[in-house]
């Protein structure tokens, strides 16, 4: 991000920039706490937070020049975080090894990195203070599929190609880490080539609607490629689940990519313990032909039945849903590529339908009805991610149907409309980091 932030020292001069000290700033002193023996958790109270994302892999100067500006008018402070997947080869235990990938394979485990005086500032010093002595801070969903503890090692698969190890310093609950699977200091990310800053993340300012007048006078609340979240924001109902909590309802596979450098061979044990051994019908009224994961079939054929209960079969393009769409393909997301996320398809937990006038990135064209039956069977929906996707409905285990939240696409029915099932305003309000942090390709 050196474009970015000469571009930001141009426009406001480097010395305004609040809240972006670095790592080794001499103002700044951590005590790192005993690992093995400590408390998971630090007390610490989480300052509301804002983030921002675009559609590139990398902020955009532009998208950072402006968030900048508008954190500085708002009194707050701001910094990045970096996120990628990246393969892990093994955790070992001294001369035990705890988990292992067959020779050629690895495991994806979500990064998100930032400096330590940031993780000060919005988890408290006593975890900057374990980045700080070099070691990671590891969410507890990823340490128990593992059987991963503090002091074991961790060895990663750096972008360059050698295997880094990483120690495990701290386990503690997702959400104090906003979701993500391994929390790490810059220079560990540079270690392991996590280099791109992929969010700009705003905290300390003097009050919620200042933040976001300055944000849409700098133009990035209505700018179409920009995300923009609070931490008090509403649960978006197409909001996908991260990748641990992923793992811990559908499995937790080793993957080896293929030569194309896109698609992925999955160890075979999960292949043949999670998914039917070939494409099979869902249901007779609307014949998709689909190899789904096991676990998400009963959600899935009860949306079917129930679109077709409503004579919404027809908005169900089934032919081309059997020759482009479908559940299975094990690959990357095509959309953050280089950041080496893999797709939910990967995990069978992803149906495609309708692919023709639900391009990836063009204006999503599915029918509200079946997008809003898929929702309350436990699907979130692609037309509403920062690329819109409409052809993709996603399993997340939960009701959808119930979150007023004010969808671009799609929203789901105003309570007292008629319909059923629908929580009371306010219920679905989130607080903290939660996943804050992490960038899954949405």
């Amino acid at each position: 991000m050196l474009a970015a932030a000469g571009v930001l020292a141009a426009a406001i001069g480097a010395t305004s920039i609040v809240g972006s000290a670095d790592a080794d700033d001499p103002s700044l002193s951590f005590s790192l706490a005993a690992t093995g023996g400590a408390p998971a958790d630090p007390m610490y109270t989480v300052p509301e937070l804002v983030t921002i994302v675009n559609r590139a892999n990398a902020l955009a100067p532009d998208v950072v020049t402006k968030g900048m500006l508008a954190a500085r008018a708002s009194y707050g402070s701001s910094a990045f975080s970096r996120s990628a997947s990246v393969g892990m080869e093994a955790v070992r235990r001294g001369a035990t090894y705890v988990q292992q990938a067959a020779p050629g394979f690895n495991y994806s485990m979500g990064v998100t990195a930032m400096n330590v005086s940031t993780v000060a500032q919005l988890m408290g010093r006593d975890l900057a203070g374990v980045l700080a002595s070099g070691a990671v801070v590891m969410g507890r969903t990823s340490a128990e599929l593992r059987g991963a503890q503090a002091g074991d090692q961790l060895d990663l698969v750096s972008a360059q190609g050698p295997v880094v190890s990483l120690t495990v310093g701290r386990v503690v609950d997702d959400a104090v880490i906003g979701g993500t699977e391994i929390l790490m200091g810059t220079e560990q990310a540079d270690a392991i080539g996590v280099a791109t800053e992929t969010r700009l993340l705003i905290w300390g300012f003097s009050s919620r609607e200042l933040i976001d007048q300055q944000l849409a006078a700098v133009g990035l609340s209505s700018a179409p490629d920009v995300r923009i979240r609070h931490s008090w924001d509403r649960q978006d109902p197409d909001s996908v689940l991260v990748t641990a909590t992923v793992k811990s309802l559908l499995g937790e596979f080793s993957y080896r990519v293929q030569s194309n450098g896109m698609d992925v061979t999955l160890d075979a044990t999960w292949v043949a313990a999670h998914l039917p051994l070939e494409r099979e019908i869902l249901i007779d009224a609307i014949p998709i032909r689909a190899r789904c994961n096991v676990a998400i079939l009963p959600d899935l054929r009860a949306a079917l039945t129930e679109i077709a209960a409503a004579g919404l079969g027809g908005a169900i393009d089934v032919a081309n849903a059997n020759l482009a769409g479908g559940c299975f393909y094990p690959r990357f997301n095509r959309i953050t590529g280089a950041l080496g996320f893999l797709s939910r398809h990967s995990w069978g937990a992803a149906l495609d339908t309708n692919t023709l006038g639900n391009a990836q990135g063009a204006t999503p064209t599915m029918d509200c009805d079946v997008v809003r039956i898929f929702r309350k069977h436990n699907f979130a929906w692609g037309g509403n991610f920062l690329t819109p996707d409409g052809m993709h409905f996603e399993w997340v285990g939960s009701p959808r149907d119930q979150y007023q939240y004010p969808s671009a696409y799609c929203p789901n029915r105003p309570v007292g409309s008629g319909t059923t099932g629908f929580a009371a305003a306010g219920s679905d309000a989130q607080s903290g980091l939660t996943t804050m942090l992490v960038d899954d390709g949405r």
